[in-house]
């Protein structure tokens, strides 16, 4: 018995056929790669299975020689305390000067007067100089500062008017008599300045050579 087909059914399934061929080739091809892909990955795992791995051989630490530390004493640096400045002196107080000068005697030869027939002659007097005014000599600086007590012996010569000239120190001495100039200069500047009342000879002024005067230097107590 023959199927009678419409003649519609006849032309849609020779559209059919070419789209099935198609599709099957391609699953044959994706079919056929996965298969291949599976046998490699078998092929692989069966290969790492039947080979013998090993872990590689551990080598043995290289021996160090012992490494000896030389004995090193540490260094201590000692900071020194600065010590305070020594205080300073006070001041030395201002030393009053007491100038001792020897007055020394004085000898008036008064001649007591003549009477003759023609009358009576003046008196005629002869005395040594006589100091009139005496100044206090300065203290030297480097004495007072250094606390030198001493003394100073001048000599000079008196003139006709009663000033002092040429004068010259014919020693200085500290009060251990130990020779000393710090007094000098302030010696001869003092001297300098006295006045006398000069030497009278038969009521005549004359000069006089070869006076010594002591000038001493005392500090205040």
């Amino acid at each position: 018995m023959e199927l009678a087909y419409p003649p519609n059914s006849q032309s849609a399934l020779s559209s059919l056929n070419p789209s099935i061929s198609i599709r099957s080739s391609a699953a044959v091809r994706s079919l056929t790669l996965a298969l291949g892909v599976t046998g490699l990955l078998l092929f692989g795992m069966s290969q790492l299975i039947a080979t013998d791995l090993e872990a590689p051989p551990t080598e043995a630490p290289p021996k160090v020689a012992p490494i000896h530390m030389p004995d090193v004493k540490p260094t201590v640096y000692q900071q020194k305390t600065l010590q305070k400045p020594q205080e300073l002196p006070p001041p030395a107080a201002p030393a009053s000067v007491e100038p001792v000068v020897g007055p020394g005697t004085i000898p008036l030869d008064i001649s007591p007067p003549i009477t003759t027939r023609t009358g009576v002659n003046t008196a005629i007097i002869s005395a040594d100089p006589l100091p009139i005014y005496k100044p206090a000599p300065r203290y030297p600086r480097r004495a007072m500062a250094r606390g030198i007590e001493g003394y100073v012996v001048v000599e000079f010569t008196i003139s006709k008017s009663g000033s002092v000239k040429n004068p010259r120190v014919v020693g200085g001495f500290d009060v251990t008599g130990v020779p000393t100039g710090v007094f000098d200069r302030s010696a001869l500047n003092a001297v300098a300045r006295f006045k006398y009342r000069p030497t009278m000879v038969d009521g005549k002024p004359i000069e006089k050579h070869g006076v010594r005067n002591r000038i001493s230097y005392k500090l205040a107590e």
